[in-house]
């Protein structure tokens, strides 16, 4: 069960022939230990898949917004402040 439940992403899904597919092989991929990058144009659907794939597996949602600026460090490591002190800890991404 997820920690966070609010976290588990809720999209509304139409069940068009191409993304099921993609949801198929999107779930195969998982399950064989890999990791998932989805490229594509702005609006083909490719947050609308992860949040559907991620409900299917009751899994919470972690965003992470890129930019051509972002590092390797800004997408491993974040800054939380504890007690007026800044600490790093490792980011959702190594976790």
């Amino acid at each position: 069960a997820p920690e966070e439940p609010s976290l588990v992403p809720r999209p509304s899904f139409v069940a068009i022939a191409g993304h099921v597919a993609l949801l198929e092989e999107m779930l195969l991929e998982w399950e064989g230990g890999g990791h998932l990058l989805l490229l594509g144009d702005q609006g083909v659907g490719k947050n609308k898949l992860a949040d559907r794939l991620l409900q299917l597996l009751r899994l919470e949602r972690q965003y992470m917004q890129l930019h051509r600026d972002s590092s390797v460090q800004s997408l491993t490591v974040e800054a939380e402040l504890v007690g007026g002190a800044v600490e790093w800890r490792d980011s959702p991404l190594v976790l």
